[in-house]
């Protein structure tokens, strides 16, 4: 099992934004798509961690990833579009998630704050948080595990 970080843009200030925060609560059964990007390696069983970028900066959500590889056009099962802001690209795969945690407002998001996930661990390519989906190293994965999160789901 691997664990991820994929980076959602939430800013209403951004041509397109999702929010993630209400799909996540309001849709039945917490299940969303996500685009996959260019990962060949993420497996049905891996954790994925919901980085909301600016005005956020923060790790909001652990999820599980059901279903890898789905074509856009086979994510008609579940309806989030009044979540969906703005034109994104509808090509390439997406994967399919379940909320387990939620990390909210206040300590939780602090802890897992840009700076503080830099600090215990994350690398990256670039200086800014910029790249999907990094695969979670080791030493960042314990610090992850570290921060309960504020809600807990069974999944």
């Amino acid at each position: 099992m691997s664990a991820w970080i994929f980076r959602v843009i939430v800013s209403e200030k951004e041509k397109y934004y999702y929010e993630l925060d209400r799909a996540l609560e309001e849709i039945p059964n917490r299940t969303i798509y996500q685009y996959q990007g260019r990962i060949k390696s993420i497996d049905v069983g891996d954790i994925v961690y919901f980085y909301e970028c600016d005005p956020i900066s923060a790790i909001c959500w652990k999820c599980k990833v059901l279903a890898v590889n789905v074509p856009y056009e086979k994510t008609y099962d579940i309806d989030d579009s009044e979540f969906e802001h703005g034109e994104t690209e509808r090509e390439g795969y997406y994967i399919k998630v379940v909320a387990l945690a939620k990390y909210e407002e206040g300590k939780d998001r602090q802890k897992l704050s840009i700076d503080k996930l830099r600090e215990n661990g994350l690398t990256q390519e670039r200086s800014s948080f910029s790249l999907n989906s990094p695969r979670v190293n080791p030493q960042l994965l314990k610090y992850i595990s570290s921060i309960k999160p504020s809600v807990e789901y069974n999944d």
